[in-house]
């Protein structure tokens, strides 16, 4: 997956900070939230980074077996969804960064499949679980605290639309192109992992592939405490808008 990263003033000097998440989808394209990129107050996003698991080390090595170096990449264009508003209301949370040189793949930087089928467009997750991975706060009930270093992921059960509406009352509105997962203490997306993969594994040709389901858009300020769910921007709502705004 991708880091987000911005441009930022501290005592005068410009320096860069990493904030959100996004999935890497083709050689020039990371999708992410579109509040990642409108809802920085004194930051600009410079670059998306990929290839990173520690953020402590570089490169990352189990013992003497290494990964490439992290790629820093420049964003050559942002798209985000005409009709995000902003913090209002968290609808349409969706944008495509074109970057300004393809990413070079390798065994540890890939781009996620997006859910084109009908097959998995039309079917009912409701109970099953998908992996939410990203760099943001790990630590349950907090409300600001440093991220981790590490890449981590968890499972998280699906809800239904119904179930996250009614358990979100008077807090956030759920929209039916949005998804929700989670609701189980000390398993959540937090913050830090905005804009980042909810993903779900799929057989293809005798082959596991894994599939983005939903995008990190916002979830309730204490993250992991039962029974929020976490909201997700639906990909699968998406695929046509997806499809219409990435070229070569």
């Amino acid at each position: 997956m991708a880091r987000l990263g911005y441009a930022t003033h501290e005592e005068g000097d410009v320096v860069s900070i990493y904030e959100c998440g996004g999935a890497i989808i083709s050689p020039r394209y990371v999708l992410t939230a579109a509040h990642c990129t409108t809802d920085h107050m004194r930051k600009y996003l410079l670059e998306v980074r990929v290839g990173e698991h520690n953020t402590e080390t570089d490169p990352d090595c189990v013992g003497k077996t290494c990964a490439p170096p992290v790629q820093d990449i420049g964003i050559e264009e942002e798209s985000c969804h005409l009709d995000y508003l902003g913090h209002e209301e968290f609808s349409d949370d969706i944008c495509l960064l074109r970057l300004k040189e393809s990413i070079v793949f390798n065994d540890f930087v890939q781009p996620i499949c997006l859910p084109v089928f009908d097959n998995i467009i039309k079917h009912n997750f409701e109970g099953e679980h998908m992996e939410v991975a990203g760099w943001g706060h790990f630590s349950m009930g907090t409300e600001s605290m440093f991220g981790s270093n590490k890449l981590l992921a968890v499972s998280v059960p699906v809800q239904s639309n119904v179930f996250c509406r009614e358990k979100h009352r008077g807090h956030t509105e759920i929209f039916s192109t949005q998804m929700c997962a989670g609701g189980e203490p000390g398993k959540d997306s937090c913050s830090g992992d905005s804009g980042g993969p909810l993903m779900k594994p799929f057989s293809i040709n005798n082959s596991t592939r894994y599939f983005l389901m939903g995008i990190v858009s916002v979830g309730p300020k204490k993250c992991g405490i039962d029974p929020m769910p976490g909201i997700y921007t639906s990909v699968a709502k998406y695929i046509t808008w997806i499809l219409d705004n990435v070229y070569e």
